[in-house]
């Protein structure tokens, strides 16, 4: 064998093993990075309640972020074109009545309608809240609200496992006088929930204002229905995008929940 044979041999060699050492460098690398991965969703599970704690080891954190930063809740803001009437208002959250079917709040101390708002439109930005209510997560931690409000005599788990018979879609905002001025027929005809999937609209079968001792509107709830005509599912499992729209005055409402998420420690929630 040649001299210059020799040295071709001996870089090959040492290429290879150069390549050997890069590539394990790669692999304990993407290792790590595994691991981190791993131990990251572990510590953001751990931080999620709905899927971390029982129920009656919610605290008034856990709640906060269930209604506010959980797949069940939407935040939306809108333009309001039309003038406040003094209507309720609403803190998303800040319910105590378990049987309310969006963890709604407690009776505004403004008061309701008492006539006397301003008929001129108003331009300024108002939050709207948007909870998927018939979920088990928002009707437990409805139920635990009212517990930890010292109502005493509630099942939090047996209210929230109790069946429902249509989705539900609870929406709440500081100022609901949009809902004063239109009664629930109106809200039914303007909504919809739509599948990104299938592009299925999917009509309320009925809309119902919730609303404190002086009458004041505190809470708008949406039915829909969980079955076609054809008794076929009108959210199938597969679906990862569902948008609910809502018109209110002059401007529409529009949250979109992911169902692949909605999921607490005992499966898809809805």
């Amino acid at each position: 064998m040649s001299l210059c044979d020799c040295e071709l041999r001996a870089r090959f060699i040492m290429s290879m093993s150069l390549l050997e050492n890069e590539v394990t460098a790669m692999r304990n690398t993407l290792k790590c990075f595994l691991a981190m991965l791993v131990a990251a969703s572990i510590c953001y599970a751990a931080d999620l309640p709905w899927k971390s704690k029982p129920y009656d080891q919610w605290t008034e954190k856990d709640l906060q972020k269930i209604f506010s930063d959980s797949p069940w809740a939407r935040m939306s803001t809108i333009t309001r074109t039309w003038g406040s009437t003094s209507g309720g208002a609403a803190t998303p959250g800040s319910g105590n009545d378990p049987r309310r079917a969006g963890g709604g709040p407690s009776p505004s101390a403004r008061g309701g309608p008492q006539g006397g708002g301003s008929n001129a439109p108003e331009t300024d930005d108002i939050s709207f809240y948007v909870h998927w209510a018939s979920s088990r997560v928002m009707r437990a931690a409805s139920a635990r609200k009212a517990v930890l409000k010292g109502k005493n005599d509630v099942d939090v788990a047996k209210y929230a496992s109790q069946p429902q018979e249509e989705y539900q879609i609870a929406v709440q905002s500081e100022d609901m006088s949009a809902f004063v001025r239109h009664d629930e027929n109106f809200y039914k005809q303007n909504s919809y929930l739509e599948t990104k999937k299938t592009k299925m609209k999917i009509l309320p079968s009925q809309v119902r204002f919730e609303r404190d001792p002086n009458g004041a509107v505190t809470t708008a709830i949406f039915f829909f229905s969980k079955k076609t005509t054809s008794g076929d599912a009108t959210v199938s499992p597969e679906e990862k995008s569902i948008e609910f729209s809502c018109k209110i005055e002059g401007a529409t409402l529009r949250v979109t929940f992911e169902p692949q998420k909605m999921v607490d420690n005992q499966g898809p929630d809805l």
